[in-house]
């Protein structure tokens, strides 16, 4: 993560939470990549489920998000987490349009 002295992120991230025999997550990366490839504005990270960071899942936790279904989006800025997105394939302009709702 990029972080200031402060602690806080420089811009938000977007996490595409996937994992293997995920039939909607190319899908979904396929929309976050169009809605965000080449943004100065977002930093995406895709997350493997299954080989997750257990310090993330403990931030995760801390935030009262658990990732239930695949693909999941999260949206992290300026210290707070949403979840955006469960098991479901956003629409490009839907994520663009939550993204800059949150941002």
């Amino acid at each position: 993560m990029i972080h200031t002295p402060g602690g806080l992120a420089t811009k938000p991230i977007l996490y595409l939470f996937t994992q293997d025999n995920c039939v909607n997550c190319p899908a979904a990366k396929a929309v976050v990549d169009e809605a965000f490839n080449g943004s100065d504005s977002v930093q995406v990270k895709t997350v493997d489920l299954n080989k997750m960071d257990p310090d993330f899942e403990f931030l995760l936790l801390e935030h009262q998000i658990f990732i239930a279904s695949t693909p999941s989006i999260i949206l992290e800025n300026n210290g707070n987490m949403k979840l955006l997105y469960s098991g479901k394939v956003p629409d490009i302009d839907d994520i663009r349009r939550e993204v800059q709702d949150f941002a």
